[in-house]
């Protein structure tokens, strides 16, 4: 798999796009921090208002595709009779993807994945920062592309919303309002077909699970209130992020949220001689020594203060440490306990884990921080796993399966 660099790929859809819809529009929703502009592109003659979100976080970019397929799904429900358009916002997180560029624009691999990785504190990324007042915890504060998407949704006022995320390891799930729950099994049924296991248990623990890979949405205020039931004593002084764009339209649009994977297992993981509990210890050990160096690489009162973008990441993780322990041991609890041969779902959360670790490391060393042998370890082992048993997915599945989900929620809105 090789994507496009963010500027190609733009120049690429509006090629598509202007070919096939000679009124087309494209629009400026405003400017990035970095002071590019963020294109929009308006597409007529649809049953619907719709609005699909491209890179709502600067390290997903399977989304390239799956506007790909957008594109020709609206080329096929074209009618010059039907009045609502589709607006298609290509790169949301315009700076942060191309920072991000490097590692999918050549030969896609975990170890480039891991040294080019950028994907900043959520108080500084597009999708986290609208507007929040949920009990103690409020934010006023999005970013100038948060703002963008807001005025187009205020504008719009769309009946269908979606993100179109990615995963990185094996396992498909999608995210859907309330209102689209009686799709969840043909949206499970769609994962299978096109090859895609959908992913269960949900990753997410205050969700609902409406199928297999089919959850509900992450509300921000889901999240707060498993906070504070988590640890009912703890502070929520590091929650300084705002809510989501599904949190923005609430409940009068249709919100889905699409996760599709870069990577499928080729040997899927056996480990018959290992169990549960150990994997399950290695795991939380990983952890404990990541706050462990966080911990001491920001006592350094410079590193502390440092401004650079790279280090809000590692700088959050630090500072939630205390809330990150609780909700992982609690996760880990069952595993912990048990004496039987690890599962699939234990490496896929493992594998998981290993990569936000490594990439917490590799952020904290390029934005001014010590290099640390625990995070060459790390970098190595999920290397070494990646190498072993994973595979990167045929970009035509990723096509396939996004359009057919595309097509299955718009034809479900009642």
């Amino acid at each position: 798999m090789q994507l496009l660099p963010i500027d190609a790929f733009i120049a690429h859809l509006r090629a598509s796009i202007q070919a096939a819809f000679g009124n087309a529009e494209e629009l400026r929703l405003g400017t990035s921090r970095f002071g590019h502009p963020i294109p929009a592109f308006k597409i007529p003659g649809q049953s619907r208002r719709a609005v699909f979100l491209g890179f709502p976080h600067p390290n997903e970019p399977l989304g390239e595709m799956i506007l790909e397929a957008v594109v020709r799904e609206a080329i096929d429900r074209y009618s010059p009779n039907q009045r609502a358009c589709w607006y298609l916002v290509p790169v949301w997180d315009l700076d942060g993807a191309r920072e991000n560029e490097t590692w999918w624009s050549g030969i896609v691999t975990v170890e480039r994945m891991i040294d080019h990785w950028y994907r900043p504190a959520p108080s500084e990324q597009v999708e986290w920062t609208f507007p929040l007042d949920y009990g103690d915890v409020r934010f006023d504060q999005p970013k100038p592309e948060t703002e963008a998407v807001q005025r187009l949704l205020d504008v719009v006022q769309p009946e269908v919303l979606m993100s179109l995320h990615n995963s990185v390891f094996p396992g498909a799930y999608t995210l859907i309002s309330p209102q689209g729950a009686s799709l969840a099994p043909r949206i499970s049924e769609t994962l299978c077909t096109h090859g895609l296991r959908p992913l269960s248990p949900c990753p997410i623990p205050y969700v609902e699970t409406y199928a297999d890979g089919v959850f509900g949405l992450p509300h921000a205020r889901l999240e707060i209130d498993y906070l504070r039931k988590l640890d009912p004593r703890g502070s929520l002084s590091f929650y300084d992020n705002g809510a989501a764009s599904f949190d923005y339209v609430g409940s009068s649009c249709l919100s889905f949220v699409m996760e599709l994977p870069l990577f499928d297992w080729t040997s899927h993981p056996d480990d018959g001689h290992l169990r549960r509990r150990d994997l399950g210890a290695r795991h939380l050990a990983a952890w404990e020594k990541l706050w462990e160096d966080l911990e001491a690489a920001f006592a350094d009162e410079d590193l502390a203060q440092s401004d650079d973008p790279l280090l809000s990441s590692p700088r959050y993780f630090y500072q939630r440490r205390d809330a990150d322990r609780a909700t992982i041991r609690h996760r880990l609890a069952e595993v912990l306990r048990s004496l039987d041969p690890v599962q699939s779902v234990d490496w896929e959360n493992y594998m998981a884990d290993l990569l936000t670790i490594a990439t917490q490391y590799s952020q904290l060393h390029r934005g001014g921080g010590p290099v640390l042998p625990a995070a060459m370890n790390v970098r190595q082992e999920l290397g070494q796993l990646a190498r072993d048993r994973l595979r990167v997915l045929d970009p035509a599945t990723i096509y396939d399966a996004g359009r057919t989900l595309v097509r299955l929620v718009l034809n479900g809105i009642r």
